[in-house]
């Protein structure tokens, strides 16, 4: 009993200084001095009542994605009441390889995030609980993915 109960703390200590060196190596991204190129994005669907504008950044080095930023600004008319939303999703690589999101979403004045961590392409640890967590980790594993592929040629 006391061997597993050292085994899982050995795993979950290993578990957060991988992490620690995940957010040292995002806030070396968000402090350089990278390539940074930014475009937008306007949908008005206005027979949906619908109004969105997409801010994009992605910031490279050489051949190699640092950082994808997907930011979302929306505003759905319903009977007549304007409602916003602004969404975020924000994937962080490591020679091309995603090691983590951060995401969050302001509706109704309401807010949430959740941070995702991801070593040897597998979900590590995510902040989100939820029966869908582990479903929600590959999702955004997959689409860093097809980033990295339509990025870098």
């Amino acid at each position: 009993m006391v061997a597993f109960c050292f085994c899982s703390m050995n795993s979950f200590s290993q578990d957060s200084v991988k992490i620690k060196q995940i957010d040292s190596l995002v806030m070396l991204i968000n402090k350089s001095k990278f390539n940074t190129e930014c475009d937008s994005i306007i949908q008005d669907h206005q027979d949906l009542g619908l109004y969105m504008k997409t801010y994009l950044t992605m910031v490279t080095n050489d051949s190699e994605l640092k950082k994808y930023v997907n930011n979302v600004h929306a505003t759905r008319n319903e009977d007549g009441i304007s409602k916003q939303m602004t969404s975020s999703n924000i994937f962080y690589y490591d020679k091309n390889k995603l090691i983590k999101v951060e995401e969050f979403i302001i509706e109704d004045g309401k807010e949430n995030s959740a941070d995702w961590y991801y070593s040897e392409e597998k979900p590590l640890y995510y902040t989100f609980k939820s029966d869908k967590s582990e479903e929600r980790a590959n999702l955004l594993l997959n689409m860093a993915k097809v980033l990295v592929k339509q990025i870098i040629k």
